[in-house]
């Protein structure tokens, strides 16, 4: 959610060994993925971890990338 309460899209993105997240990235990042979303789908954030959270079968939880957002700041709702 945004300070209106408005749920946005927010990325999570994991890097490439050898590249290192910086705000210049980021806004590389947002440019591209917004010149081919809709509006109302491009992240408004973006968020570099080392990895994404899996299960043992593989499937992201997405709960634990909710809870990541929260403890860095970031509203997240399901």
């Amino acid at each position: 959610e945004d300070k209106d309460e408005l749920v946005k899209p927010l990325a999570f993105v994991v890097l490439a060994r050898g590249n290192a997240p910086s705000p210049a990235l980021e806004s590389e990042l947002k440019a591209f993925v917004k010149n081919r979303l809709a509006p109302y789908k491009y992240p408004r954030w973006i968020m570099f971890v080392d990895e994404l959270p899996k299960t043992a079968t593989g499937k992201i939880q997405r709960f634990k990338l909710r809870e990541i957002a929260r403890e860095t700041g970031r509203k997240s709702k399901s």
